[in-house]
């Protein structure tokens, strides 16, 4: 059974018709019958679920890897007799999208389809969520019939539809009670303080935030200029223009940010940072605030953590199949330092949590040192550093030896005392995981025997050094041949014949051309050999040569493949290369 595409309001009656008279049976027959798993993962399904009161039967199947979420929601529609439609193309007539305001469409991620027989057929990624239906019926005071979506499928349709309709409608709200332009300094902090609490302020930060979860954004800017001020999302490591808004409207915003991230807000001329946590579609998403002062006004800065999207298995990252064995191998040993390197923004901090995750199954006692931590980890302590009293990563490392931990994960090391911490630490006994800003794995080395660390130390404790970018992916639906310039194709030693593709730009992937991010990597695995290497004060250069030798792929390499394998464009290969 697959995902029926609707178009119009008759595709959605004949697909309600259909669903009519569906018998009604069990999750796992359903997947049985389709061919999606055996018989004999079924039953270990079945048997591990009874161990797990309360778990539901697809989420242990897709644990597993047995099938898709997707799989498991249709199999689940169909058990319900409910319709799953698949909505890229559809088409909403404008009196029905007037039955379904623009910002409680974005906070229910639910899309009005059609209007028949009285009833509003309404998409949800979770069709008999009482409260969603309850709150569409109050707010559009018909009876309510459900479908089923994927959520990205509903917030992708949503945008298409509502984006303009909802700026220009909160805009309108905000100009019916206007903020002066020139707020003084002075200005009563009582008084932004009531604007900040007003429905439309409110409404206008929900809506902004809304859309950079929809997005897939990992950041949000509110950037103030001398005359307006200009929303930005950062989608797959790239900055986007959204939208701008008005200069009056940022004093009352920037105080509404404040107040939900528990900052002052009577403080306009220092720095400050604040974290808050919503929740969305029964998920948590917290978000890390920073606001700073700039002579045009407050600039805000908005970190989307999404636990889900950001808490991996290293299978998930897009590493290769040949480095997540050597990773499985390097981190099941009992001691030693193992580091993550690579910019800021280049996924060292997800790759980190991959690692935890998979020293978790030996359950050991784990405990981790962050500035600020960012996600949080069931049965892992973890710490977060305090710089202006004191608490630093040095200062937590000291205590943390005394607390007994197995395995010792730091969020960087910055600084010379706490990499020698972090290198005692593995010497005695601890499984130790930092990160560095490094370009490459062996130029690791390099920075730390600068920061002090004896070299021959280092070659008895090292385990090896991961060094990675991110690469965007190509929208597989709008692919297009690339136009590749001979200096290009010269600089990667690519032939004229060559072919390569990149995305033209589409709604699918908001007509940037790139949907997605994978990781590309180099990993040092730190062999007798290169340890030798390491002890003997050996440069970045040759320890490098003899990590190729012994089969280390170099990060521009594997983007590369990546191009030729169409799933990544030359152009960022060319971005992201390392020499």
């Amino acid at each position: 059974m697959q995902r029926v595409t609707v178009k119009n309001p008759q595709d959605v009656q004949a697909v309600l018709q259909a669903h009519k008279n569906l018998p009604d049976q069990r999750l796992g027959q359903i997947l049985l019958e389709d061919g999606l798993l055996s018989q004999a993962q079924l039953d270990d399904a079945l048997a591990k679920q009874r161990t797990l009161p309360g778990k539901h039967l697809g989420q242990l199947l897709i644990e597993k890897g047995v099938v898709t979420p997707e799989q498991v929601d249709i199999a689940m529609a169909r058990k319900l007799g409910i319709p799953f439609v698949k909505l890229e193309d559809f088409q909403a007539p404008a009196n029905t999208l007037s039955k379904l305001s623009a910002d409680l469409a974005l906070q229910l991620n639910a899309f009005p389809l059609a209007e028949i027989g009285g009833k509003l057929i309404v998409a949800l990624q979770d069709p008999l969520d009482q409260k969603v239906l309850d709150a569409l019926r109050f707010n559009t005071k018909m009876n309510v019939e459900s479908v089923k979506a994927s959520a990205q499928d509903i917030s992708m349709t949503v945008h298409k539809h509502y984006g303009t309709f909802d700026e220009n409608e909160a805009l309108e709200d905000m100009q019916m009670d206007p903020i002066r332009a020139n707020a003084k300094a002075n200005e009563s902090t009582h008084v932004i303080e009531q604007e900040a609490h007003k429905k439309p302020i409110v409404r206008l930060l929900n809506a902004i935030v809304l859309q950079g979860i929809i997005r897939g954004a990992s950041d949000i800017n509110i950037r103030p200029e001398t005359d307006r001020v200009n929303v930005y999302y950062r989608v797959d490591g790239k900055m986007h223009y959204s939208q701008t808004i008005s200069k009056s409207l940022l004093a009352p915003l920037v105080s509404r940010i404040k107040i939900t991230g528990e900052m002052d807000i009577s403080e306009r001329r220092l720095p400050q940072d604040g974290h808050a946590r919503m929740v969305r579609a029964g998920k948590s998403i917290d978000l890390r605030i920073s606001v700073i002062p700039t002579i045009c006004g407050e600039s805000v800065v908005i970190r989307i953590l999404d636990k889900e999207a950001g808490l991996k298995s290293l299978e998930k990252l897009g590493i290769q199949d040949k480095e997540v064995a050597i990773l499985k191998d390097l981190v099941s040993k009992p001691h030693g330092l193992f580091l993550v390197t690579g910019p800021t923004g280049s996924g060292k901090s997800t790759t980190l949590y991959a690692l935890l995750n998979e020293v978790k199954k030996r359950d050991p006692h784990i405990l981790t040192v962050e500035d600020p931590v960012e996600y949080d980890m069931e049965g892992i302590e973890q710490v977060q550093v305090a710089s202006d009293r004191g608490y630093t990563f040095a200062a937590v490392l000291r205590n943390f030896l005394r607390h007994d931990p197995d395995v010792i994960m730091v969020g960087e090391i910055r600084d010379e005392e706490t990499a020698r911490i972090a290198n005692k630490a593995a010497l005695t006994g601890h499984l130790v995981f930092s990160t560095l800003h490094t370009n490459t794995a062996a130029g690791t080395i390099t920075r730390l025997t600068e920061m002090g660390i004896e070299p021959y130390l280092l070659g008895s404790t090292l385990l090896g050094v991961i060094s990675q970018r991110l690469v965007r992916l190509n929208c597989p639906k709008c692919l297009r041949e690339e136009e590749v310039s001979p200096a290009v194709r010269s600089l990667f030693k690519l032939a004229a014949s060559d072919i390569f593709y990149r995305g033209k730009g589409c709604q699918a992937c908001n007509q940037i051309g790139y949907h997605g991010r994978t990781t590309v990597c180099e990993l040092l695995p730190v062999t007798p050999e290169i340890a030798l290497m390491i002890s003997q004060g050996k440069s970045a250069a040759e320890i490098t040569q003899k990590a190729i030798e012994q089969g280390m792929t170099r990060i521009t390499e594997q983007a590369l493949m990546l191009a030729w394998q169409r799933k990544t464009s030359i152009e960022e290969v060319l971005t992201g290369r390392v020499d």
